[in-house]
C-alpha cells in the first residue's frame, strides 16, 4: 500500500469487471452444510451463499471514483463503457469531491467499497444483518478483501470496525460489522483492534439525509480508554450510505489519536443521477 491516502486498489485493479471468486469453504463449513445446506441469499439456488450467476451479478466499484467518498463516476455506473481515468490525486477538502459529497465535512481521507450496494451484494448484507448468518463474514471478506488493495500482513495500518451500542448487541447478539472487519483482518493478516464504543442507542437512520445523520449521530461515540493503534487507521464497516457514520467515527478517532483515517465497506449506495 503506498504512502499518503489510501488508494484502495486502483494500481491492481484490472481493466473492466474483475472476475470474483467464491472461496473455497473450510471444513467446518461443509461440516455445518449437512445439517445446513447452504442457498443462495439473493435467488435461493441450493450450493452456495451466491450461486454462479449471483456471484457473477455483483458490481465492484473500480477506479474510476471520487477519491473522497468513493462515489463511482457516471462513466462507472451501469450502461456507461469509458475507460477508467489516470489516477486522480485524492481529494482532501470540502470544496473539493463529487457532487455528492462537495461542501461537506468528511473528517477521514478517503473513502472505498467493494461493490455497488444492489441485487446480490444488499442481499449479502441483509442476510449477514438480519438473518443471523454470521458465517456469512468470512464469505463476504473473502469476494472483497482482495479489491481493496491492502498489503498483506503489514503493520503500518490498523484495521478497526464501526462500533454498536450493548443494547443491540444483546438484541442481535453480534456486531455484523465486526465480524466483517474480523475476516477481513484474517484474509489479510492484518491487525485489527477494537478503538471505538457507542455510548448510547441512536433512532433508526435510513429515512435521514447527511446532516441528519450527523446530528443523530453526535456524541454517541467516543474512543475506548485502552485505545491503540498505527498513524493509520482503517474503519470498516457493511455499507457506505452517506457518509455520516463514518465521518462521525473518523472525528473521533483523529482528535482522540491525532491518526489518519480512511474507510473500507463491503458496499456502497450509489445516486443514478449526479
Amino acid at each position: 500500500m503506498a504512502d499518503g491516502n489510501l488508494t484502495i486498489g486502483d494500481d491492481k485493479f484490472p481493466a473492466g469487471k474483475p472476475q470474483i471468486r467464491a472461496p473455497h469453504p473450510g471444513p467446518f463449513d461443509d461440516f455445518l452444510s449437512l445439517f445446513f445446506p447452504l442457498r443462495c441469499v439473493h435467488c435461493g439456488s441450493p450450493g452456495a451463499w451466491l450461486c454462479p450467476g449471483c456471484l457473477a451479478a455483483l458490481e465492484p466499484i473500480g477506479p474510476d471514483r471520487c477519491r473522497r467518498c468513493g462515489r463511482p463516476a457516471s462513466r462507472n455506473l451501469p450502461g456507461a463503457h469509458n475507460q477508467p481515468r489516470p489516477h486522480a490525486r485524492p481529494a482532501s477538502s470540502e470544496s473539493t469531491g463529487c457532487r455528492e459529497c462537495r461542501g461537506r465535512r468528511l473528517p477521514f481521507s478517503s473513502a472505498r467499497a467493494a461493490f455497488r450496494y444492489s441485487g446480490p451484494a444488499r442481499s449479502l448484507v441483509h442476510a449477514l444483518k438480519y438473518s443471523g448468518q454470521r458465517r456469512l463474514a468470512r464469505f463476504m471478506a473473502a469476494i472483497s478483501a482482495d479489491l481493496s488493495g491492502l498489503t498483506r500482513g503489514t503493520r503500518e495500518v490498523t484495521l478497526t470496525h464501526v462500533p454498536q451500542h450493548r443494547s443491540k448487541l444483546l438484541a442481535r447478539g453480534y456486531n455484523h460489522a465486526e465480524l466483517y472487519a474480523q475476516a477481513v483482518s484474517r484474509c489479510l493478516d492484518l491487525p485489527l483492534e477494537n478503538l471505538l464504543t457507542k455510548r448510547h442507542p441512536t433512532p433508526a437512520q435510513n429515512r435521514l439525509n447527511f446532516h441528519e445523520r450527523r446530528k443523530n449521530l453526535s456524541e454517541s461515540i467516543s474512543l475506548r480508554r485502552d485505545a491503540k493503534a498505527t498513524r493509520r487507521v482503517i474503519l470498516i464497516d457493511d455499507v457506505y450510505t452517506t457518509g455520516s457514520t463514518a465521518a462521525e467515527c473518523a472525528e473521533v478517532l483523529r482528535e482522540g489519536m491525532g491518526i489518519t483515517v480512511e474507510v473500507w465497506t463491503f458496499a456502497r449506495t450509489v445516486k443514478e443521477k449526479e
